[in-house]
C-alpha cells in the first residue's frame, strides 16, 4: 500500500508528538496516539475522529 505525503506528515507528526507523550509518561495520550498511528498506517480512518465526530462533522472535516 502506497501512503500519501499528507499521510507521511502526519505519521512524522503523531511519531514527534507520541515521543513527547512517552518523556512525560503520559499513558492516556500514548495509547491515543499509538491507536491513530496503527489506524493510519492500516490505511483507516482516525479512532479519535471516528469516536467523537458525527457522520455531519467527519463530512465538513473531509471537505476542508
Amino acid at each position: 500500500m502506497t501512503e500519501s505525503s499528507s499521510d507521511q506528515e502526519q505519521l512524522l507528526k503523531l511519531r514527534k508528538v507520541l515521543e513527547l507523550a512517552k518523556a512525560k509518561q503520559n499513558k492516556l495520550f500514548i495509547s491515543n496516539i499509538e491507536r491513530e498511528i496503527a489506524a493510519l498506517e492500516r490505511g483507516q480512518p482516525s479512532p479519535i475522529i471516528e469516536e467523537y465526530l458525527t457522520v455531519e462533522e467527519r463530512a465538513n472535516a473531509a471537505e476542508e
